[in-house]
């Protein structure tokens, strides 16, 4: 009994080996995807896509076609891995079902969402570009799959590596703080970035400001944690550069998701005790003194942004009383562009119109561009149904962090916060496959599971402490050893 024993030990300390180091393959391919802003800034154009029978309306962008490489390699990991772990688990005899649906339900929605896009598919007009993408924003059930694949990675590794969540973060602030520094020496010397379609990730400043909400939220997030005066330094560098990118792209959207993304930093910091009240100073002193600097220097017309913001309330509210405000220039037309999708969405509510058919290819109005709102996108793609999917494991994530604030890390809040921060952006933009991605590795990321709240804070300390963790490990260890002896 004793050498089956250490057979048994033997063989699971080597897939537990193995396993980890298949962890390390799908983190890379994480990083991969967030190193994707220097590929799209550095590598423009794009190629058609000759798998359609309809390859002149079938082009991808360089960075979708550096994404979809970049998901082949992750799914033969994540297949690797999973396969892996559930051989370990039947040889070990440690399966538990139960357990692992319980960790595991908040994906439960989405991977409705995700069938159900895909009953939605085989609903849509034109299947074959709903399929492939109509090579307009390029959104068609393939690129969901990588949307999936690259969420599934990043939610795999968040707890299999420990360091996973500070390294994706602190590699996505430093790519995108050498990013601003390109566009700013742009400017600077006067070198023209083309921002036509031609072009690769950062095609028009809507995008970018999206981008730029994140990496500035979580720049401004990691700084109001630290109180190492060498990070500190270096992370209001990053956070001057980003900030003035963000107000120089004159994206309100992205400006009013930025400051979601404090609010957010604010209370949950607060909340969890854990934020640097002298750190957050300097970091709303560096963001203060860079939009002092640009709006007197006219590098940006944010506060004509903001008035403009408050005239268009007035004719909503107006237009609500029977009033002839023309509401149609609210939002730069997007406040026309949302109504005419819901009326779409009315026409065809369980199964949309279908994924990424907008102008010539949507049946149902052939003018309507995208919605410029995520939420309004997705249920006029794939349905209502879809859309609660989404919405629900949005509010769940919401209130299992509340639940779990007291388990939650810097690296959890600060990817917490940077989540909220595009998921307000994404009410005024639609997703595309060079900002989206980011998000869901961020949101995948942050997900908590159940774990035992301790009723003291300090409590809790002492249950992460190396000689608890070493007692909890022996205490295993010697369970195991019993039950095989009673064998």
């Amino acid at each position: 009994m004793e050498e089956i024993l250490a057979q048994r030990i033997e063989k699971k300390k080597f897939l537990e080996t193995v396993q980890r180091y298949m962890a390390y393959v799908l983190f890379a391919g994480v990083i991969l995807v967030v190193l994707q802003g220097f590929f799209s800034v550095s590598l423009l154009g794009r190629v058609k896509n000759f798998i359609s029978s309809d390859s002149s309306d079938h082009f991808m962008y360089y960075s979708q076609v550096y994404l979809k490489y970049c998901s082949m390699l992750l799914t033969l990991a994540l297949l690797s891995y999973y396969t892996l772990s559930i051989y370990k688990a039947v040889v070990t005899k440690e399966y538990d079902v139960k357990g692992f649906f319980a960790r595991n339900a908040m994906i439960i929605p989405l991977f409705a969402m995700l069938i159900w896009a895909f009953i939605a598919l085989f609903k849509s007009p034109d299947f074959e570009k709903s399929l492939y993408g109509s090579g307009y924003i390029n959104e068609g059930f393939f690129t969901v799959l990588e949307y999936a694949t690259v969420f599934l990675a990043a939610y795999a590794v968040k707890d299999e590596l420990k360091f996973s969540k500070e390294a994706v973060l602190w590699t996505f602030v430093i790519m995108a703080g050498i990013i601003c520094f390109i566009i700013w020496g742009s400017v600077v010397v006067r070198y023209n970035f083309g921002t036509n379609k031609m072009n690769g990730v950062f095609n028009n400043s809507n995008h970018y400001g999206y981008f730029l909400a994140m990496s500035t939220t979580a720049t401004f997030s990691l700084m109001v944690y630290t109180k190492n005066t060498k990070k500190l330094a270096v992370l209001a560098a990053l956070l001057a550069l980003n900030m003035h990118n963000l107000l120089y792209c004159n994206t309100l959207g992205a400006n009013l998701a930025f400051i979601v993304g404090i609010v957010f930093v604010l209370c949950s910091g607060y909340m969890t005790k854990k934020i640097n009240t002298s750190s957050l100073l300097i970091a709303l002193a560096v963001c203060a003194i860079v939009t002092i600097i640009d709006e007197a220097s006219g590098a940006t017309h944010m506060w004509e942004s903001y008035k403009t913001l408050l005239r268009d309330l007035g004719f909503i509210a107006d237009h609500a009383a029977g009033g002839d405000s023309n509401v149609d220039i609210v939002g730069t037309g997007r406040y026309s562009l949302w109504k005419r999708t819901i009326v779409v969405i009315k026409k065809v509510p369980w199964f949309g119109k279908g994924l990424d058919l907008y102008y010539r290819n949507n049946i149902y109005d052939p003018t309507l561009d995208v919605p410029h709102n995520e939420y309004l996108a997705i249920a006029s793609n794939i349905g209502i149904p879809g859309l609660v999917f989404y919405l629900f494991t949005i509010i769940w994530w919401f209130a299992q962090a509340v639940q779990q604030k007291r388990n939650l890390s810097v690296g959890d809040l600060v990817l917490l916060a940077t989540s909220a921060a595009y998921m307000a952006s994404a009410f005024t933009g639609n997703s595309f496959t060079y900002t989206y991605p980011y998000f869901l590795i961020f949101f995948a990321m942050s997900m908590q599971y159940n774990k035992p709240v301790p009723t003291k804070y300090g409590d809790l300390q002492k249950l992460n402490t190396p000689k608890a963790m070493e007692e909890r490990a022996r205490e295993s260890e010697s369970a195991e050893a019993s039950d095989v002896k009673s064998i």
